[in-house]
């Protein structure tokens, strides 16, 4: 088997292959901050719209009924009953 004979680059193409490089590079990057930021940006949203949805349901559940039993919180500990 013969070597394979591979094509000689002049510095002046091995310049701009290393300029094509850093610019792809710094593409991805900006890619990657943007997905990063986007997201972000979206989980912070949707933390928030739960939260007014939760404290829209327990308004509505307190005015609904005033004789019914207060919701329990979810960190909050079970409260306890003793029987008669």
């Amino acid at each position: 088997m013969s070597k394979p004979e591979f094509l000689k680059l002049n510095d002046e193409q091995v310049r701009a292959r290393k300029r094509r490089n850093v610019a792809i590079a710094l593409g991805l990057l900006a890619f990657i901050a943007l997905v990063y930021t986007v997201t972000v940006s979206r989980m912070h949203a949707n933390n928030q719209a739960r939260h007014e949805a939760e404290a829209a349901a327990l308004a509505t559940l307190e005015r609904a009924d005033p004789a019914l039993p207060a919701p329990v919180q979810p960190d909050a500990p079970a409260p306890v009953t003793q029987e008669p």
